[in-house]
């Protein structure tokens, strides 16, 4: 029986050779001439082949570098070739044996060295080149798989890949946990203006408030590092910046909805003649019911007394032009305005400074629901005069599901010590409030409207999540989510235009792409992406939403769902 024996250099680590050689689902980047595609059923691995449908295997040894490839004969006979992956200078050297088997010509068996060069050529420079799929034994996800076979996606993969290296804020990826996808790989999580990602950063702090608890007990509010009783104000400290407000102006508290109504109990004072609350297209069902509520709880009728800014025919959203026209011909009848600073439906940002300024200028107050808008958006609240705002901070800060949110209350209302407030003995003024006095003297600024002693493992868990963020900015924030998304919106672009629309506005949005999708409905469109491990949001029976977080969404993870949606709406063609 004669052999062949094949050697090559490979500018790369041992460990990088070794990981691509004993991976099976890269045989067929290099083995071309073995295989064109690999699949696993159970414990069997099966490689299609010009002869057909093989059964093969590995031995491997990774602290000896050995990967010995075998098939199953028809005579249910196994056959090993041996190889070796060997450490040198500069990088690697990888042999190949094969065997001429009775019955091969001189003409096959010389053609077969000529196949094992191309193939090595092809091995050397897959290893020496950007990585495209994961280690032996890791999951692969759809695209991956997919660009195994497929040069056009194996290349728009790889190009992905090589952004996600080169990026500097590429590593804030690691710390946060991404759920898996059905295949087991890391999903492409796009659903952030829902619920942000658990960091580890959070993980630590709530295991540590936790400790604090277990250790100190009640003393922990007056031992702990820092001391429960300040860690509120602390965190107030922390997000005044985020919000562009001063600390006074800024209460960490209750939930968005409680808030707003504890703020629009203050701030919404309807007369006969000024006596509306004028709210977006598309707001936030629980903002139109506690606007609605707080219409009735004055004795007006919310059919008359909540009004919503007109929209043209044909277009999904309102413009900030659009409120700014209403409030100049309307504007003497409103008492109060109430925007989401990013509208959770289209995505649409509006222009708070200038609709503010509008609406004072109509006599108007001015709130915003800010829950889709901080961490997504620069804010300048204090700049801008809003009367006050309300946000959650579970979306695209990271924080817990459902956790203690924030309002603001801008200074010259909060210095006022006249203003009506449903009070509680938080909001009392620090010097006396473990004092508990009769009488209620409000904490300068929005810590006067504080209520309640603050969850202490929700704020924990809060101050965790701010740190990433912090240590970035919002400017570098916004500067790799616009990469992210121009490279989305490439894609959809490419889309039919009769299948798919992108109904958020280009320039006036956050972080979120919404898309009218026709054929099916948003519902099966999202299941058929999860299929591949691409996790989106819906609303309605035909809006698809793609929330793109730059801490933890990558090239890849865009790469990923415009490979999947792709494929969704070529299944739905069908």
């Amino acid at each position: 029986m004669h052999q062949s024996t094949h050697s090559i250099f490979i500018a790369a680590p041992t460990e990088r050779v070794f990981a691509v050689v004993s991976d099976p689902a890269q045989l067929p980047r290099w083995a071309v001439h073995f295989c064109s595609s690999v699949r696993a059923d159970g414990d069997a691995l099966w490689a299609t082949t010009p002869r057909g449908q093989v059964r093969f295997a590995m031995r491997t040894d990774r602290a000896l570098g050995v990967v010995d490839f075998g098939h199953l004969g028809a005579d249910g006979a196994w056959r090993y070739s041996p190889t070796r992956v060997m450490p040198a200078e500069g990088g690697a050297v990888f042999l190949y044996t094969f065997f001429r088997r009775p019955g091969i010509s001189d003409e096959r068996f010389e053609a077969m060295k000529r196949e094992m060069e191309e193939e090595l050529a092809l091995l050397k420079q897959l290893a020496e080149g950007p990585a495209v799929g994961p280690a032996r034994g890791e999951p692969m996800n759809s695209l991956a798989q997919e660009a195994l076979t497929s040069p056009a996606w194996r290349e728009r993969l790889e190009a992905a890949r090589r952004r996600d290296a080169e990026h500097p804020l590429a590593a804030l990826r690691g710390r946060f946990h991404l759920p898996p996808g059905p295949d087991g790989a890391e999903a492409a999580y796009f659903c952030g203006n829902g619920l942000g990602l658990l960091s580890t950063d959070a993980q630590a702090a709530l295991a540590g408030a936790l400790d604090q608890w277990r250790d100190l007990g009640f003393r922990a509010h007056f031992e702990a590092a820092p001391r429960w009783l300040d860690v509120d104000e602390l965190l107030a400290t922390r997000l005044a910046p985020i919000v562009g407000a001063a600390p006074e102006e800024v209460a960490v508290m209750g939930s968005v909805t409680a808030n707003l109504h504890l703020l629009m109990r203050s701030f919404y004072r309807p007369t006969p003649e000024r006596h509306a609350l004028l709210l977006e297209p598309d707001a936030f069902p629980s903002d139109r019911y506690a606007v609605a509520s707080q219409a009735r709880l004055a004795g007006l009728d919310p059919a008359e007394s909540v009004r919503e800014i007109p929209v043209p025919a044909g277009r999904p959203y309102a413009t900030t032009e659009d409120v700014i026209a209403y409030l100049s011909t309307r504007g003497h009848e409103i008492a109060l305005v109430l925007l989401g600073g990013v509208n959770h439906f289209s995505g649409q940002a509006y222009d708070l400074e200038r609709i503010t300024r509008a609406a004072h200028a109509a006599g108007c107050l001015v709130g915003a629901d800010l829950a889709h808008a901080i961490g997504n958006v620069a804010l300048r609240l204090h700049d801008w005069d809003v009367d006050f705002a309300v946000w959650c901070h579970y979306k695209y800060l990271n924080a817990d599901p459902g956790g203690v949110a924030g309002l603001f209350v801008h200074e010259r209302h909060g210095r006022d010590p006249r203003l009506p407030r449903l009070a509680g003995w938080w909001g009392q003024r620090r010097e006396t409030r473990l004092a508990m006095p009769d009488d209620f003297e409000p904490e300068v600024g929005a810590w006067g409207f504080r209520q309640s002693g603050p969850p202490i493992a929700s704020l924990a868990t809060l101050a965790g999540a701010l740190g990433v963020f912090e240590e970035v900015g919002m400017e570098r924030l916004i500067e790799k989510r616009e990469a992210l998304i121009a490279e989305l919106l490439a894609h959809v672009d490419g889309l039919p235009r009769e299948r798919v629309e992108v109904i958020t506005p280009r320039g006036d949005r956050g972080g979120q792409i919404s898309l009218r999708v026709r054929g099916k409905g948003s519902a099966e469109i999202s299941r058929g992406l999860r299929e591949h491990g691409v996790f989106v949001g819906t609303r309605g029976q035909d809006v698809v939403r793609i929330a793109v977080a730059p801490l933890y969404n990558s090239f890849e993870d865009v790469c990923r769902l415009s490979h999947a949606l792709e494929k969704v709406m070529a299944a739905d063609d069908g």
